[in-house]
């Protein structure tokens, strides 16, 4: 009789368990954080099953055992697995349902169409970063009448997009920055690479808004640089995004890319930008000499818009927190100009060491040059065409073991071996970097100090250290402090008002000190 009350209490439990589980895929999920899952649910049943099959054997093998109880316990049995039968069905169905698209985390959901599924070749991710910025900025001697230098804070990069993939070969990817009250934009490009004999093809193209080949330190992402800000001549030479295309051939073992590319304008309202640029850049990334190398050239032609022809070639002092330029050209009538560049990386377990310099040569236009069609003159011109430099080094160690990341010719993210949510100390490297920009070049008679026959753009040097903590691999905190020099520019007569010393020698020092907390998605 014991027995007959247990079979009758298991199919109960069954009967009940099988009308409360969830219907769809979708509400098994929260059902499952509250309660048993599917496959908990039929190894209970199973082992249920397993015990009541025992007690039936047992029952046949003993004389007394009453035949009633034996079919009656047999019947219940049947009923048992056919209810099991029908939770593995639906355990089955939800199997299906999570292959056809399975979702990873990294940092940000990332959704991928499983092989063989009707969404295979479909990737998404929403991605994004946030960095906000502290400095001090010295007024060297408090000689400049600004209140743009001293103590600021501000948010230098509020950025959300997404990234995927495509059947075919085609991925994409759209970034929109809203850090100054205004719609910026990032990378917004879609790439194709397609399969050839089972294997990536050895070519790659891209179309977009994106970087035009211009280097680097300049291309590789602002997550993964050492410090707040590029090297100074990437400002000063106006490296950045522009709409474009450019095709890639990529060697079979990913050491060595060569890339050609033709752009135009940037993202803007403006219908008369008939300037463009012609770029390259070849890299090579062996591993050599106990290590993994980088070198680099890259060349750009850029031809500007013709009816407002002027260049300013400026940069900052190593931060955005201020819009005070201690180098500066002013507006130069450039037609034209050429940039060459190289670059060189090396990587050795915690130590790496950068470099990298890039040499303009513009065209200008003379005093005497007629203008006709259209084309307008806004900047200053020049009796010969003018040559500008700008380089960096730089070295750094991870006192923590990490390895500088580094990935298709380009800066990557660096892996945290013991983050914090695991009890270790972060990742913690120290950096060094010198910094020299050279915005001065005679364009005639000697002596002269201003154009037609001198630019006088000044000549900014750079001493920066920074110390980085990453306490998990997507959150970044940097401290940097710079001292700088400039020799000449537009700041150096109000900073030593000496008429005893010709311009052209006069010098002048400030510091900084900055901090920036970064976290991307």
């Amino acid at each position: 009789m014991t027995s007959k009350w247990t079979v009758a209490l298991l199919a109960a439990t069954a009967m009940t368990t099988l009308a409360v589980t969830p219907a769809d895929a979708q509400t098994r999920k929260r059902a499952a954080a509250s309660g048993p899952t599917l496959a908990e649910i039929v190894a209970q049943q199973q082992r249920q099953i397993d015990a009541l099959t025992a007690e039936i054997s047992a029952m046949k093998a003993a004389p007394a055992a009453a035949p009633a109880v034996d079919e009656e316990a047999a019947a219940q049995t049947e009923f048992l697995k056919a209810q099991v039968d029908a939770l593995q069905a639906q355990l089955e169905g939800v199997k299906t349902a999570t292959a056809a698209n399975t979702a990873a985390f990294k940092a940000a959901p990332e959704l991928t169409g499983q092989k063989g599924t009707p969404n295979e070749g479909f990737k998404f991710k929403v991605r994004g970063r946030f960095m906000y910025d502290t400095a001090y900025v010295e007024n060297p001697r408090d000689a400049i009448a600004t209140k743009d230098l001293g103590f600021s804070s501000r948010v230098r990069r509020v950025r959300l997009g997404a990234e995927g993939s495509l059947p075919g070969g085609f991925g994409y990817k759209a970034e929109f920055d809203f850090a100054d009250s205004a719609v910026g934009y990032g990378d917004v490009i879609l790439t194709w690479r397609g399969k050839r004999d089972g294997r990536d093809s050895p070519f790659e193209l891209t179309v977009g808004n994106f970087e035009s080949l211009d280097g680097f330190e300049q291309i590789s992402s602002s997550r993964h640089i050492s410090f707040l800000e590029r090297s100074a001549f990437n400002e000063a030479f106006n490296n950045t995004r522009r709409l474009g295309a450019a095709a890639t051939y990529i060697s079979r073992d990913n050491a060595f890319r060569l890339s050609v590319g033709a752009f135009n304008d940037t993202i803007n309202a403006d219908r008369a930008n008939d300037d463009y640029i012609l770029a390259a850049r070849a890299t090579y990334s062996p591993q050599l000499f106990g290590g993994q190398q980088h070198f680099g050239l890259n060349y750009q032609h850029r031809s500007f818009q013709t009816n407002a022809l002027q260049n300013n070639y400026q940069a900052r002092p190593f931060v955005r927190n201020t819009d005070t330029r201690f180098v500066s050209t002013g507006a130069l009538a450039v037609k034209t100009d050429n940039i060459y560049g190289a670059e060189y990386m090396g990587i050795w377990g915690p130590f790496h060491a950068y470099a990298e310099g890039q040499l303009l040569k513009a065209s200008t236009l003379r005093p005497t040059d007629v203008l006709s069609g259209g084309d307008l003159s806004t900047g200053a011109r020049t009796n010969a065409n003018p040559t500008f430099f700008g380089f960096v080094a730089e070295v750094g160690y991870f006192f923590t073991g990490e390895t500088r990341g580094y990935k298709n010719g380009l800066l990557d993210r660096t892996k945290v071996k013991n983050p914090i949510d695991k009890g270790g100390p972060g990742a913690w490297s120290v950096n060094l970097r010198y910094d020299r920009l050279d915005l001065s070049d005679a364009t005639g008679t000697p002596g002269a100090t201003g154009a037609p026959n001198f630019v006088n753009g000044g000549k900014q040097t750079g001493y920066l250290a920074s110390m980085v903590w990453q306490p998990i691999d997507y959150v970044r905190v940097t401290w940097q402090y710079t001292h700088g020099t400039v020799d000449g520019g537009p700041r150096v007569a109000a900073v030593v008002p000496n008429p005893n010393i010709p311009i052209l020698d006069r010098s002048f020092n400030y510091n900084l000190a900055a901090m920036r907390v970064a976290f991307d998605f």
